[in-house]
């Protein structure tokens, strides 16, 4: 579904993203693995098109969309759930939902949309008239997750899913993406500090190291890996 190729990033006259190359098989949980300031949320704010590349592509569904404004983007299904949730804090929870769904045009698809965000994260209905601002972490990462997803993607992105929760929230967060992606067959692209978390449930995944490509392969092999035990698990 996605390639990306030779991607090379600057912020100034510092090099982010030295040239990786990988790719997100569609129907697959992708992860994008490293330490902080490796490249991960570069990568993904690349791809949202947030941030442009200096060098290379950025290919999905076979068309490139390197150079694609970030609302192209966003209609061709690729959806950022960005990292520290950047809800909008005085708006309600149903407000935030329909900010998602800007993109939409027919009223009856964004209510259809809306039910299913509910059904997945029942805390929301209760919640849906509440100011996002006054929510728990965890209720604020799932009111983002599912702003995300009133957008319809076919390739969901999200930058560190887990970060700030505690651990029974944050495998809370974990089993609905697992649930997205083998019940609604959504693909997805996964940066994540857990690591132990995120190779549990990914098919695939990735290391990045200092804007590198180093490590890949499948989620249960990289768990079973002494250098990456050693390096990103604590073990």
């Amino acid at each position: 579904m996605l390639k990306i190729e030779g991607l090379e990033v600057y912020y100034g006259y510092v090099m982010a993203l030295k040239g990786i190359t990988f790719q997100v098989k569609e129907k697959t949980i992708t992860a994008l693995l490293g330490a902080n300031g490796a490249g991960k949320s570069t990568t993904l704010n690349t791809i949202s098109g947030l941030i442009r590349a200096k060098r290379g592509k950025i290919i999905y569904k076979e068309k490139e969309m390197t150079h694609e404004d970030s609302s192209r983007i966003v209609k061709a299904g690729i959806v950022q759930c960005p990292e520290g949730r950047m809800l909008f804090p005085s708006l309600t929870v149903k407000e935030n939902l329909l900010a998602g769904a800007y993109n939409q045009t027919k009223r009856t698809s964004v209510l259809e949309d809306m039910e299913d965000v509910l059904k997945l994260f029942p805390i929301l209905s209760e919640r849906r008239k509440q100011m996002a601002g006054t929510l728990s972490g965890g209720e604020q990462q799932m009111l983002a997750i599912g702003r995300a997803l009133m957008a319809s993607p076919q390739l969901l992105m999200l930058d560190e899913p887990s970060l700030g929760l505690a651990p029974k929230i944050a495998e809370q967060i974990f089993d609905r993406l697992i649930m997205l992606n083998k019940e609604r067959d959504l693909t997805i692209l996964l940066v994540e500090q857990n690591a132990n978390a995120a190779l549990a449930i990914c098919d695939y995944a990735y290391i990045l190291e200092t804007g590198k490509m180093g490590l890949s392969g499948k989620g249960k092999d990289l768990l079973q890996n002494p250098l990456v035990r050693q390096k990103y698990l604590g073990a």
